[in-house]
């Protein structure tokens, strides 16, 4: 078959092709997509969020009565598949503890490691656990990157990645309760005492080793196999020797209140200090003064054992420079140690809030919470009070309000300079604009919470909470009624469980 090789060719007769006139259509067509274009992106309404960055992080969630890992997404890791809570030792590392074969009747169980992957971790230890601590407040947490490990019997310690800390050769490891960096080790019968990274504060020779307090900065107390306490620094120096028939859970000014020959003594490290006191109890020792108790009520005494403060009071405790909270009568307020008040008593509760580095004041039959400064000034009345890395948010009178430390106003932006959403308020409802002010989330919320550290935002409408994400968009419509909204973190369409002292989500 011959092929036509005509089409296309252009014949001598035929009119050749203007070119100014082809290049003007060829414009003109440009210029009309570009507008279209342009209308398009006019008409569309576009998001101004940027995204938020932020460290992933790991959470334990509970669903349909099994346990598994998201993260801070709120992408599924481990699928909730597990009887037992799965426990994650650091939420910013992919090491998962999960139990399991568990036997309640004899009390037996295993334990694996898995990351993000399920591949299993440290497979040449038998077990593999976290080791849990709590304070006087049930507050649960788990020691900085350490593991308690098992193998032939015996325990040891390892960091996350790893890397031996300990090796297994010990017959017991437990934490001392209430008291951080502080790791228990047993070898036949004896007692001593490592912190996180494996470092020997205390040798295996003590039948005892005890908080002196909750800091570990303040030392240990520690028992010999003659029953005589002594205590050890965390830089391993002996305080004092073990010669004393008890000593009390209290120090100060690196004075510390024991007992000898049923009499008890405020005594120093330097030997140079040796009073002998007769009161019923010390509950707090400072450079130069401590709290004592004396026919069932407390005052402040010198180091020289002169009254400072009348015993006529039913507590004082510490407060700051040399302020106390004091408690009389039912009654709170603030004495110093000239004996004078400094805050009538007429709080039902008083403390000193460290973060905020003020007090917190509770009146009777008042819900709010007075905020007084260290120059024991009221400076803020507030419905509710949550403080953020140096910054004060109070709920007063309906509107809340940003204060620095020293109580200058500020603006959420002055908080959280790295958010992508602000909280905003107009006629008596909130909402959310950008960083440039621009409107992301209409005004129709009647409480929210500030932008948390995973980019969400939770939002109550009708008396029930729900979850929007970082670019504003609703994950969960409002549903969720909770008591203390500060107590509860939002991930993707999860929620933290309401007043427990351990962390994990749950999706109702």
């Amino acid at each position: 078959m011959r092929l036509n090789m005509s089409r296309g060719k252009r014949y001598n007769d035929e009119q050749k092709l203007n070119l100014k006139k082809v290049f003007a259509v060829i414009v003109t067509i440009v210029v009309i997509v570009m507008f279209v274009i342009g209308i398009k992106k006019l008409l569309k309404k576009e998001n101004p969020i940027t995204e938020y960055f932020t460290e992933n992080a790991y959470f334990t969630i509970y669903e349909n009565g099994k346990w598994g890992v998201v993260n801070s997404k709120g992408e599924t890791i481990i699928n909730a598949e597990y009887n037992d809570m799965i426990v994650i030792p650091d939420p910013k590392r992919d090491v998962f503890i999960c139990t399991y074969e568990v036997n309640y009747s004899d009390g037996t169980y295993k334990t694996k490691a898995v990351n993000a992957n399920n591949a299993q971790l440290y497979t040449t230890f038998n077990s593999v656990e976290t080791l849990s601590n709590y304070d006087k407040n049930n507050n649960v947490w788990n020691e900085e990157n350490v593991l308690k490990v098992e193998k032939d019997g015996k325990f040891g310690l390892i960091n996350l990645d790893g890397t031996e800390l300990l090796a297994c050769t010990y017959d017991k490891i437990d934490t001392l309760k209430g008291v951080k960096n502080s790791i228990i080790v047993e070898k036949d019968g004896k007692i001593g005492l490592v912190n996180n990274r494996g470092e020997r504060i205390i040798e295996n020779e003590y039948s005892e080793v005890l908080a002196l307090t909750e800091d570990y900065t303040n030392g240990y107390i520690v028992k010999n196999t003659e029953n005589k306490y002594g205590i050890i620094s965390t830089n391993k120096e002996n305080v004092l020797e073990c010669k004393y028939e008890q000593i009390k859970n209290v120090c100060g000014n690196n004075m510390y209140v024991v007992k000898n020959d049923g009499k008890w003594f405020i005594v120093n490290a330097a030997g140079d200090k040796n009073i002998e006191v007769t009161y019923e109890d010390i509950t707090y020792i400072g450079t130069d003064s401590f709290v004592a108790k004396v026919n069932g009520k407390y005052g402040i005494y010198g180091i020289d054992k002169s009254e400072k403060v009348k015993p006529e009071y039913d507590s004082i405790v510490y407060a700051f420079s040399t302020n106390y909270i004091a408690k009389k009568d039912n009654q709170y307020g603030i004495i110093n140690e000239s004996s004078e008040n400094s805050i009538q008593f007429e709080y039902a509760a008083l403390e000193f809030n460290k973060d905020a580095d003020c007090l917190y004041g509770k009146k009777a039959n008042d819900d709010k919470t007075y905020l007084i400064d260290r120059n024991l000034e009221v400076k803020v009345i507030a419905n509710s009070v949550v403080v953020y890395n140096g910054f004060i948010r109070a709920n007063v009178n309906g509107e809340y309000k940003f204060y620095n430390l020293k109580f200058e106003e500020k603006s959420n932006r002055d908080a959280f300079t790295n958010n992508t959403l602000y909280v905003a308020k107009n006629d008596g409802k909130y909402g959310l604009v950008n960083k440039d002010g621009t409107l992301v989330v209409q005004y129709q919320y009647e409480d929210i919470t500030e932008q948390n550290a995973y980019g969400y935002v939770g939002v109550k409408k009708d008396g029930k909470w729900g979850i929007i994400d970082q670019h504003g968009n609703v994950v969960v419509e409002p549903k969720y009624e909770f008591s203390d909204i500060s107590k509860v973190t939002f991930i993707g369409k999860w929620h933290s469980v309401e007043e427990v002292n351990t962390t994990y989500l749950v999706c109702e």
